[in-house]
């Protein structure tokens, strides 16, 4: 019989076999798009611009006269904590801060770093959050902003200020920054929000702009006085 003549084959690959081939084609691909992004994961993506702040308009407290700076600061802080207005009375946090304070009793017109402190510590158990609140003192604004920073972004919960050299009461409510400070200690602040009980209810100050100073007062005890003058001081949530 003569030879037939052989066609060649019409006949497809499987599906399943066409998928497999497609997989392994894919696969050096998809290796390599995994080796280009690993530098850059979603999640780092998101902590490299960070905001927080605990700031509401309703827990801001101006203060009742020239003395209560301190105490009006507290009663903000508190309120901030418990996430609404606590109404603390202003005159009664400064007299319990007067009595456990480093000033003068004879001369002293407001409270202190040590006054302060405490009272916030104390007052807090107004609050479902109770917290240990420390003044703390650096050598360079820088240092004692990015100690806040750090302190909010872990507790959520406000940083004492003192500005005017000493003389003045703020409270810094939140931060924006490049990294998230309760992650790394590789971020760089760029903005402060701020809390003036005489002045702006709430205000973003550049980071190397804020009202932080020096503090300059010397009318406290010998020891105090010592710890806190020509050096940056505030009142920290220790958690």
């Amino acid at each position: 019989m003569p030879a037939r003549s052989r066609r060649p084959s019409t006949q497809r690959p499987s599906s399943s076999a066409g998928v497999r081939m497609a997989r392994r084609a894919l696969a050096p691909i998809a290796a390599l798009v995994l080796l280009i992004g690993a530098g850059s994961t979603p999640a780092e993506a998101s902590q490299r611009h960070y905001a927080r702040d605990v700031y509401f308009s309703a827990g801001y407290e101006r203060q009742v006269d020239s003395r209560t700076c301190t105490a009006a600061a507290t009663a903000m802080m508190l309120n901030f904590i418990a996430r609404r207005d606590l109404d603390l009375s202003q005159t009664y946090i400064l007299r319990w801060e007067q009595s456990r304070d480093a000033l003068s009793d004879a001369v002293q017109r407001g409270s202190d770093p040590l006054g302060w402190s405490r009272a916030a510590t104390y007052f807090s158990r107004r609050t479902d959050r109770p917290t240990a609140y420390r003044w703390e003192a650096y050598g360079s604004e820088r240092t004692a902003l990015r100690r806040a920073a750090r302190q909010i972004a872990i507790t959520g919960k406000p940083v004492g200020l003192l500005v005017a050299h000493g003389t003045h009461a703020m409270v810094m409510t939140g931060f924006s920054s490049t990294g998230n400070p309760a992650r790394t200690s590789a971020f760089t602040l760029d903005s402060v929000f701020v809390s003036d009980p005489n002045g702006t209810a709430h205000r973003a100050y550049d980071a190397d702009a804020t009202p932080l100073d020096t503090y300059r007062q010397t009318d406290a005890t010998a020891t105090y006085d010592a710890a806190w003058y020509g050096r940056y001081v505030v009142i920290v949530p220790q958690g």
